[in-house]
């Protein structure tokens, strides 16, 4: 393992790895716009930044709330997390840049200049099931910034201003309730039956199906360690008590039955994404929804296709 440092070989090792990379997540609390627009400016392939965006952070200057407008013209998802401190460039899942520095002028060296902090870094070539899983439990407690939120914040932060430091409960109040109802808000993973093996044997077919079963362990809160029991337990427990699940199920039993292109105008109306997919494109999300909900259903639900469109129906 070697260790990039800064002001030696730090940037240029961060610079090529970015450009090497596929499909970039990015993992800072401190972003400066300068330096991160430096950063990216010979690439297009960052994907999603993930920022702490304290209050006292943006207040003080340690980030840059105009990393927002930056990153909606490059077509970057950006999230916030107050929890977050770690720094990581993840190459679609599979390789990691870790090291100590913020993308700052000082954490970087990036302008160049002598007054540079003391920093390492180092690449991990492989991640496994486990170090995934950590990125995704961030992914899915952090929240989505849309121009709502970003409104939100920018509207609070000169009254914050004159209150810092004088109060103690300093934090914004954002309201984001568009999380939950997200189309990554759905299943991912083929089946039940697909997740559990993935959990259990740690066997997977491609990056793809590894990522999907990620993203829900992550999404549904399931921990590893647990028996099959305890996992369907969970699962069921978990999957019927989301909110857009439990939205869809209400309409569900409201109607006793619902045909495919029902429940396809129901997910499109219903979903908060920007922008909106294509009804299209939520072919796949429906099927891999019927199937969760089928097999966590213990019997409540079955799904047959008359008239040559699929429905899923309640048992009487």
């Amino acid at each position: 393992m070697k260790l990039y440092k800064n002001g030696v070989d730090l940037k240029e090792n961060l610079i090529e790895f970015i450009k090497d990379s596929t499909s970039l997540f990015i993992f800072v609390p401190y972003i400066k716009l300068d330096t991160l627009k430096e950063l990216l400016k010979d690439t297009n392939n960052c994907k999603v930044i993930f920022v702490r965006w304290d209050t006292k952070d943006l207040i003080t200057g340690a980030c840059d709330v105009e990393i927002y407008p930056y990153c909606k013209d490059k077509g970057i998802t950006l999230y916030r997390n107050n929890r977050l401190h770690l720094k990581a460039y993840i190459e679609n899942y599979k390789r990691s840049f870790i090291g100590s520095p913020n993308i700052s002028q000082r954490g970087l060296n990036i302008p160049e200049n002598n007054n540079y902090n003391y920093e390492l870094a180092t690449i991990v070539e492989e991640m496994n099931i486990e170090d995934k899983l950590y990125f995704s439990i961030i992914e899915q407690e952090s929240t989505l910034i849309t121009d709502n939120i970003y409104n939100q914040i920018i509207e609070q932060l000169p009254k914050k201003k004159q209150e810092y430091p004088n109060e103690t409960d300093f934090d914004l109040k954002i309201d984001a309730p568009d999380k939950d109802f997200l189309i990554s808000s759905l299943p991912l993973t083929y089946s039940v039956e697909t997740l559990y093996r993935i959990y259990e044997d740690r066997n997977f077919i491609n990056e793809l199906e590894l990522n999907c079963a990620t993203h829900d362990l992550a999404l549904y809160k399931i921990p590893f360690g647990l028996s099959l029991y305890e996992f369907k337990n969970r699962l069921e427990f978990e999957f019927f008590n989301h909110p857009f699940t439990k939205l869809f199920i209400e309409r569900l039993s409201e109607k006793e039955e619902m045909y495919f292109g029902e429940v396809k105008a129901f997910i499109h109306i219903n979903c908060t994404d920007v922008p909106l997919p294509r009804r299209s494109e939520i072919t796949e999300n429906i099927q891999i929804l019927y199937r969760w909900i089928v097999k966590l259903g213990n019997g409540k639900y079955a799904i047959d296709t008359p008239n040559y469109s699929e429905r899923l129906y309640l048992l009487s």
